[in-house]
């Protein structure tokens, strides 16, 4: 599958699962109050957070090694780490089982996740979102009475769909062969990883502590909203790390991948500053609580696009102990603000957009030559999403303000017609391609 088309799907999962988790808190918080949202978002963080700690870096280590040698006992070893990290999760059963389901479920899932992407295939991902989504929503008023374990359950859905669809794909069968090998090379991830999951999520649960769940609630539904300005990225990033394993040409593909992502995220971004308090207000007026978080959020998803590329590459290159240094120092950032600052909405978004500054300042040192590249294009990219501000006088105007930026983008050169074009002939089936050219290449013509 090509990786245009791959990214679509994994954008398309990521959209999916935007849009049903925007629609699952637009129902239940109809349904019930903020504080029980707050205590779904923190059953649903801490479950995120073991899920990562016992999958030992092991899917990240996956799409390095797969792609780069096509070696399929890199898979059956993958399969067995995680199989001993989801009978560790069933333990927390003893807690509370709603957090098992979730943590077990979440470590087999990264997995099959991980090997869909590795093998640039990720339309089942996209199957399994769409399915689970549907469901989640659906469920929501029939569980809604029940209490925040039943709610939580819910995100168990789209796992468990994409954990059978991945082991009916893979039918790989366990074995501990290669484990030493991706054992290294998920230890140079893991431990960061753990600390950058602890950095996203433990907002939430600052906050749930030393705060209180409605408050938790504000946090988690700040950064479900900002994550729609990155979500199209996902064209770009979804498959990245595999895309640069298997390239030589990497430092270039890292440019390309980091100007294209932020060439179609600004805009978003630049909606949600402006106009964000118009989609809060349509979960409820007292929602627009979450603004200032919304915005400081949103900044640093952005921010963290330069970033996430910057680490890809480093980590294509096989500099493990680089990577390992640059995610203690983002996320260690992230935790620390957390305990002095987490008892607020804005101050968990805003130890989250410390972390975010710390890893761009770090992977922009140690890839110098490749963020010099970026930061000369930044600026013109900046001035295309400057119509995106008319979100501030609504939704209307939001999505007119939006479509000016692309255009904008396309004036200006910074995205070329060719690559429009290779973007579509990848995403679109062929017969949908064949008649949208024509009609693509006459609105281009307007613009030139």
């Amino acid at each position: 599958m090509a990786v245009y088309r791959a990214g679509m799907w994994l954008y398309a999962s990521n959209l999916v699962a935007q849009l049903g988790g925007y629609l699952f808190w637009f129902v239940a918080a109809a349904t019930v109050k903020a504080d029980v949202l707050g205590d779904v978002a923190y059953l649903v963080a801490v479950a995120s957070i073991l899920a990562f700690v016992l999958g030992l870096g092991v899917p990240t280590a996956l799409a390095r090694l797969y792609p780069a040698t096509r070696d399929s006992t890199y898979v059956s070893g993958s399969l067995a780490l995680s199989l001993i990290g989801a009978a560790a999760a069933a333990l927390t059963a003893l807690w509370r089982p709603s957090l098992a389901l979730l943590t077990v479920v979440g470590t087999l899932s990264t997995y099959y996740g991980a090997y869909f992407q590795s093998r640039l295939d990720t339309f089942p991902i996209f199957i399994a979102t769409l399915a689970g989504q549907a469901a989640r929503v659906a469920l929501v008023p029939l569980l809604a009475h029940y209490g925040p374990d039943a709610l939580a359950t819910t995100y168990a859905i789209p796992g468990a769909i994409l954990t059978v669809l991945g082991a009916a794909a893979s039918r790989a069968s366990p074995s501990l062969t290669k484990i030493r090998e991706l054992v290294k090379a998920g230890a140079a991830v893991w431990l960061p990883g753990v600390v950058s999951v602890l950095g996203t999520n433990l907002g939430v649960v600052a906050a749930y502590n030393l705060a209180n769940p409605e408050t938790a609630g504000y946090v988690y539904i700040a950064q479900v909203l900002a994550n729609a300005a990155v979500g199209p990225a996902t064209i770009i990033t979804g498959v990245l790390l595999p895309y640069l394993s298997s390239t030589e040409r990497r430092e270039a593909g890292a440019e390309n991948a980091a100007r294209l992502s932020l060439v179609v995220s600004l805009p978003l971004a630049a909606v949600l500053i402006f106009g964000g308090r118009h989609f809060l207000e349509l979960l409820g007026a007292h929602y627009v609580q979450a603004y200032p978080a919304l915005v400081i959020y949103t900044v640093a998803n952005i921010l963290s696009l330069p970033a996430s590329v910057l680490s890809s590459l480093t980590y294509a290159q096989g500099a493990y102990t680089t990577s390992l240094a640059g995610g203690l120092a983002t996320n260690v950032t992230r935790i620390i603000l957390y305990l002095l600052y987490g008892a607020s909405a804005e101050g968990a978004a805003a130890s989250f957009l410390a972390g975010t500054i710390v890893a761009l300042a770090y992977y922009a040192a140690m890839q110098r030559r490749v963020a010099m590249s970026i930061s000369r294009i930044s600026p013109k990219i900046a001035v295309t999403a400057v119509p995106a501000a008319m979100a501030a006088l609504g939704i209307a105007p939001a999505v007119a303000g939006a479509v000016l930026s692309y255009a904008a983008a396309l004036k200006l050169r910074i995205v070329t017609r060719a690559e429009v074009a290779e973007m579509a002939r990848q995403v679109l089936p062929d017969p949908i391609y064949a008649k949208a050219a024509p009609l693509a290449s006459k609105l281009l013509d307007i613009l030139d």
